[in-house]
């Protein structure tokens, strides 16, 4: 479980190292990590510092990672043990990418080891301001710039539930975070809150995470809702969950009575933001 306090500091650190290693506003930061506490590290402290951040599923392979680097001059990509290849052969391709930081493993001479080179910046950084875009997304080189407007018309959209999130709460989100929507709900909307987040690195059942932790904001697709539905679902009526969001399509009336019955919560629509392509030079 991702603090507020706890992310704040490692949020700072990761700033700090950015700066340190020349990666400024222009430039991007590629993260292709898995459900892992330093993907929210990587993500926040790059908008700390003022450089736009890059997200890739972890699944995507040396050429996506590739294509999303050569797409958003990327200055660094930060990868885990699993894909520190993948990473070595995008800076190889990309003369923009001077810089691999890879998260977990052994040391090797050839990248930068994450957790060390954090444990060695200083918790404090200087004020930067915020710069555009904040986030960039999209498939292959086929990229879109978003911006702090268009992360907050995001926030804007969720009516009611902008009060999701407060401090001391637990968010869990399940919308994949490569995009606005899913960066959005899963990072901006509760760290601007002050409450905390629950990351699931062991990808075990959901019902049973919900269950064992105080969850009171769960955001994911429509889908998730119905397949949690059903024999089982009631547990959830003595948790602490508050919200319930559901992203994209919403959810068939029968699996929305079926989740209110049992645990008498409505399920809140969110709408996924389009991601139209932008030329990479237009950041």
């Amino acid at each position: 479980m991702l603090t507020f306090a706890h992310l704040a500091d490692r949020v700072r650190r990761f700033a700090n190292l950015l700066a340190n290693l020349g990666v400024a506003a222009g430039e991007s930061v590629v993260v292709q990590l898995p459900n892992v506490p330093e993907w929210w590290e990587v993500a926040a402290g790059a908008m700390r510092a003022g450089v736009s951040v890059a997200p890739v599923p972890h699944d995507a392979g040396a050429a996506g990672l590739t294509d999303r680097a050569a797409a958003t001059t990327a200055g660094i990509v930060v990868v885990d043990a699993a894909h520190v290849e993948d990473g070595l052969a995008t800076r190889r391709a990309c003369p923009s990418v001077r810089h691999v930081l890879c998260v977990g493993g052994l040391p090797r001479a050839d990248a930068v080891n994450y957790h060390a080179v954090m444990h060695l910046e200083e918790p404090d950084d200087a004020p930067v301001v915020p710069r555009d875009p904040v986030l960039i997304t999209g498939t292959g080189q086929e990229v879109s710039a978003h911006g702090r407007t268009d992360l907050l018309r995001v926030w804007a959209e969720l009516g009611p539930a902008r009060c999701a999130s407060r401090p001391g709460d637990l968010h869990w989100n399940g919308t994949p975070r490569e995009t606005v929507t899913g960066f959005s709900l899963g990072l901006v909307q509760p760290w601007s809150a002050g409450a905390a987040i629950l990351v699931d690195e062991t990808g075990c059942d959901t019902r049973a995470l919900l269950e064992r932790f105080p969850v009171t904001t769960v955001s994911a697709p429509g889908s998730w809702y119905a397949e949690l539905a059903g024999p089982g679902s009631g547990n959830l009526r003595r948790s602490a969950l508050r919200w319930a969001l559901a992203t994209g399509s919403r959810p068939d009336e029968d699996v929305v009575r079926a989740w209110f019955r049992e645990t008498g919560l409505r399920i809140h629509p969110v709408a996924v933001r389009a991601e139209p392509s932008a030329a990479p030079s237009s950041r």
